[in-house]
């Protein structure tokens, strides 16, 4: 998983169970599902989507503002 921050850009690896989703990824890390995006393969993937052996994703900050 990469985050890609404003301020940093971390690198961190996961190694994670088979047949987990994005959403319960984000969830076992503590990351809200509303403030990020993440993609994998350049696409921007849902949270129900199930993560697979060797994947890399890319978790971005959403950021908002009027």
């Amino acid at each position: 998983m990469i985050r890609d921050d404003l301020e940093e850009r971390k690198e961190t690896c996961f190694e994670v169970e088979s047949s987990i989703t994005v959403g319960d990824f984000l969830d076992d890390r503590g990351i809200e599902r509303q403030e990020v995006l993440v993609s994998r393969d350049g696409g921007i993937i849902s949270e129900t989507q199930v993560l697979e052996d060797g994947d890399v994703i890319n978790v971005f900050d959403v950021i908002a503002g009027g």
